[in-house]
């Protein structure tokens, strides 16, 4: 005799790991994820299949044909659709229970207030422009609203170099270097939990001083979207790893006694 397939939750072996008020907890949880590219779409993945029951999707971007070698959304069959668009279509093919609310216009200190408030119980950042990655941040901090965020993936290999801890206690990653020197000429020197590597970057230093205006120092930036950067060679495994070690990071908070 078979069992009804529709008779077994999707979550019981997360409830048999974590227990019935975790999974709880999580199913009652409201998460933002800011960036759903390569490190991102990892994370949604991973908290779809953990119950979470509202997600906030950020991104302004499409799939393209570069995205295909290690971003979840990035199929053939979806280039050129927004990559919030076909989450939400996952997720919900995951978990339609959850409720997922979309924003793809991009992130700016100026727009921020339309993406987040502080009936959020998390927010990942995996946002890959520094002066969003900044602004999302402090942001975060001011708002009283807890956050992780992901540093610099691209340009690594070795998953095992992959640590968690304190921005400000990061080491190697130069884009760390760049988000912490930032925070800093705003008043913010500690208490921002993250996931980075300690591989030194194979390609050039995505994040230079020269190639980088901060804007406490120039308040517009033609196009709104920041100055173009080079592309950054990357892979699907370590920036995959970055985000399902953000996720855990997410559900090992919400689920904290």
């Amino acid at each position: 005799m078979t069992r009804d397939s529709s008779l077994i939750s999707p979550f019981a072996r997360l409830e048999q790991l974590l227990g019935t008020a975790a999974v709880d907890r999580l199913k009652h949880s409201r998460v933002a994820v800011f960036g759903l590219g390569a490190v991102g779409s990892f994370v949604v993945e991973a908290l779809a299949r953990s119950g979470i029951g509202y997600l906030r999707l950020v991104d302004f971007d499409r799939v393209d044909a570069s995205n295909i070698n290690r971003q979840i959304y990035a199929l053939h069959s979806t280039l050129g659709l927004e990559k919030a668009s076909v989450a939400r279509a996952r997720v919900l093919d995951i978990n339609p229970d959850c409720e997922v609310v979309l924003h793809t216009s991009f992130v700016n200190a100026d727009s921020l207030s339309q993406f987040l408030s502080p009936d959020l119980d998390m927010v990942v950042d995996a946002i890959d422009g520094l002066n969003a990655k900044v602004a999302l941040i402090f942001g975060a901090k001011q708002m009283g609203v807890n956050l992780v965020s992901s540093m610099g993936a691209a340009g690594r290999t070795d998953v095992s170099m992959i640590r968690t801890g304190d921005l400000f206690d990061t080491e190697v990653c130069p884009l760390a270097r760049m988000v912490r020197r930032r925070l800093r000429r705003r008043g913010l020197s500690s208490g921002v939990p993250c996931v980075y590597s300690i591989e030194p970057p194979l390609n050039k230093e995505p994040f230079e001083d020269k190639d980088a205006v901060d804007l406490l120092e120039q308040d517009h930036v033609e196009g709104g979207h920041g100055r173009p950067r080079p592309p950054i060679g990357s892979a699907a495994w370590v920036p995959g790893c970055f985000g399902l070690t953000l996720a855990g990071f997410v559900a090992k908070t919400l689920t904290a006694e």
